[in-house]
């Protein structure tokens, strides 16, 4: 792991009481654990974005290059991927 970086936070008073509240409760050791934490949360949703846009991309340009599949076509190969039969009708 990198060597940590001290940055200074200056917080509005209710959420400077919420931080101290998570910490006296015993969430988190200290402000810094739990200001810390919810970065990295931030930082893992908005990494988890840009993978998900860069696959609707690829989707995206698939379409538009014609390489395309029909929906019975797809099901089944997820059928047959889970080693499931396919769903009779009703």
């Amino acid at each position: 792991m990198s060597e940590a970086a001290k940055i200074t936070v200056t917080l509005e008073p209710r959420l400077e009481e919420y931080v101290r509240d998570e910490v006296a409760r015993g969430a988190f050791k200290s402000s810094s654990d739990y200001i810390e934490s919810v970065l990295r949360d931030r930082y893992n949703d908005d990494q988890r974005v840009h993978e998900l846009e860069d696959e609707l991309q690829k989707g995206i340009d698939d379409l538009e290059a014609g390489r395309t599949v029909s929906l019975e076509d797809a099901f089944n190969g997820v059928y047959a991927e889970l080693g499931l039969d396919k769903l009779r009708s009703r």
